[in-house]
């Protein structure tokens, strides 16, 4: 078997077994060293975004804004680029992903010196790189379909995306929370996220009948989806008490603890088994139940 049949191996056989942030530079590492190249970058991102993921080996030696400025041939397609330096030669491939919005360019620096490997050999192991890359990011999202076909705790239906939408995967539950029907592929997501949930914290959101909850993941965004649950169609001060009715608290504790009188808090009460159409203070405790593993699920 040839040593560059042997690397693409290898990079397979990363994406298996790192998870995929992981995977990026090991990848990178493992393509330095089989080429000599002394330096790689490679940026995944939306076309036509400046966001993404920069991931870089040994240390940062560009910048996002570096590789957005490189000039492909504009016929959107698997290019090469040559990029001859005082001290050192650059090889850039830009490499759209197949069925989806995403695009990745990969710079490959080597010492003047260096004999470059040829454009063949670069494209091969490179495509081959990005394609494993693609796959580690898969297993990473799709693994909670897995932990919930076996009965196990799970996040949630997940996908990843970049701020502008751009579907960089997503589980099959996911997918078919969103299917209108049409069943066309999707490669962003059919609503804008909120500028509210964009920043290193997160958040939650409700499109639809759907309720989200992003998690910042480096520069991209983790995003968990779940159908609505009973308790979400109470307020937020009733969804609070009846909460605290579901852990066994009285009336009167309830006031205390939210300092309103406890004729008030025998109002949300009533309201909420209306609501709920339920009778009996286990029911209420079962929903609360549902509620709170739903919520370890998603966070």
């Amino acid at each position: 078997m040839e040593s560059t049949d042997e690397l693409i191996h290898g990079l397979y056989r990363g994406a298996v077994e790192d998870e995929w942030r992981e995977y990026r530079g090991r990848a990178l590492a493992r393509v330095c060293e089989k080429f000599g190249a002394s330096a790689a970058a490679w940026w995944t991102r939306g076309e036509n975004n400046d966001g993404g993921e920069l991931t870089q080996h040994p240390q940062s030696t560009v910048t996002a804004a570096a590789l957005a400025a490189l000039k492909f041939p504009a016929d959107n397609g698997e290019n090469l680029l040559e990029l001859p330096g005082r001290n050192q030669t650059s090889v850039a491939l830009y490499y759209p992903h197949s069925g989806t919005a995403v695009v990745s360019t990969v710079l490959l620096n080597f010492p003047s010196d260096r004999k470059l490997p040829s454009n063949e050999a670069i494209k091969r192991v490179i495509g081959h790189m990005i394609e494993a890359g693609a796959l580690a990011l898969r297993q990473f999202i799709r693994r909670d379909d897995w932990l919930a076909s076996m009965g196990r705790a799970n996040r949630g239906s997940a996908a990843m995306v970049d701020a502008e939408g751009n579907l960089f995967a997503l589980s099959e539950h996911f997918r078919a929370m969103l299917d209108n029907g049409t069943g066309a592929a999707l490669a962003k997501l059919p609503f804008e996220l909120p500028e509210a949930v964009l920043g290193e914290e997160g958040g939650e959101f409700v499109n639809g009948p759907l309720h989200m909850r992003v998690t910042r993941c480096g520069e991209l965004y983790l995003l968990y989806a779940r159908k609505p649950l009973p308790l979400d169609s109470l307020s937020p001060r009733e969804q609070e008490i009846a909460r605290a009715l579901g852990n066994g608290k009285t009336l009167k504790s309830i006031a205390r603890q939210y300092g309103i009188a406890v004729s008030t808090v025998a109002n949300h009460t009533t309201r909420i088994y209306r609501k709920l159409a339920i009778y009996r203070r286990e029911d209420l405790i079962e929903l609360v139940r549902m509620r709170s593993e739903a919520g370890r699920k998603v966070g």
